[in-house]
């Protein structure tokens, strides 16, 4: 699957998913549009076991505003590319290699491409992104200020952890699949998905719409409590409107793996 269609994949689910993040009521404007940027740099994050892939390139082609916009990303997704690949893939790949005994090598659709790696991935890019962080900063800004950034650096690093996902769910659409449990279990996903195949447009559609119907139908519910009605205690009739974003994602997608024929392998 494509770069540009692993982004649009992963921005309609997290379009699908929106309300249900809303509904927790709890990140500003600012953090919802670091939490997105965190989900497209994830959306290409576990490519990053390709050398030729776009998080190691940035996003190419295009034209008009289009290509402008994807020249920018030359600047910004090499940077987290070459960091998971250099500091993160290749370190946890050679410490599993060595506790297989040479039976695990790395290799593309290997560690970042399942659970386990996409999450040791991000927490440890979490770490490192708060060293250089206090590297750039501390010297500069005062310790609230600080805080702060600690605060927006997690809210990046698990909006990068939702994208990955998200990339694994799509690739599992794919001939090459996914081996969700990487290096613990052989458990593969596979479909008939292609980058060229009709079967993409069918997909859109089913997020697409699922999108809308999640956007539209918002409840009016937070997971604290009814919005407007001050000290209201969260209740299960309360809550599971709250949480329909994430059924109506889950339905898009299976419905997804049945376009795909997504089966276990």
């Amino acid at each position: 699957m494509k770069g540009e269609q692993h982004v649009f994949y992963t921005l309609l689910s997290l379009a699908v998913f929106l309300p249900l993040i809303l509904a927790t009521d709890r990140l500003s404007p600012a953090e919802l549009i670091v939490f997105t940027i965190g989900v497209f740099v994830g959306s290409l994050a576990p490519d990053a076991d390709a050398a030729d892939s776009a998080i190691m390139h940035g996003l190419a082609g295009g034209k008009g505003t289009v290509r402008t916009a994807r020249r920018h990303t030359v600047i910004i997704l090499p940077f987290f590319g070459y960091l998971i690949r250099y500091l993160i893939y290749y370190p946890i790949s050679a410490l599993v290699f060595i506790v297989s005994l040479g039976r695990i090598k790395p290799k593309h659709r290997g560690l970042l491409h399942s659970l386990f790696g996409t999450a040791v991935a991000a927490a440890i890019l979490t770490i490192y992104l708060r060293l250089i962080s206090d590297l750039l900063l501390a010297l500069f800004l005062a310790a609230d200020v600080t805080a702060a950034i600690d605060s927006y650096l997690l809210i990046f690093c698990a909006g990068l952890l939702f994208g990955a996902i998200m990339h694994l769910i799509e690739d599992s659409c794919t001939h090459e699949g996914v081996y969700w449990l990487f290096p613990f279990g052989n458990v593969k996903l596979s479909g008939t998905l292609t980058p060229s195949s009709r079967k993409n447009r069918l997909i859109v559609v089913v997020l697409g719409i699922a999108a809308i119907i999640s956007l539209t139908f918002g409840n009016a519910y937070r997971i604290n409590g009814v919005a407007g009605v001050n000290g209201a205690v969260a209740t299960p009739e309360m809550i599971l409107p709250a949480i329909m974003p994430l059924l109506y994602l889950g339905a898009a997608w299976i419905t997804a793996f049945y376009i795909s024929g997504t089966h276990r392998g």
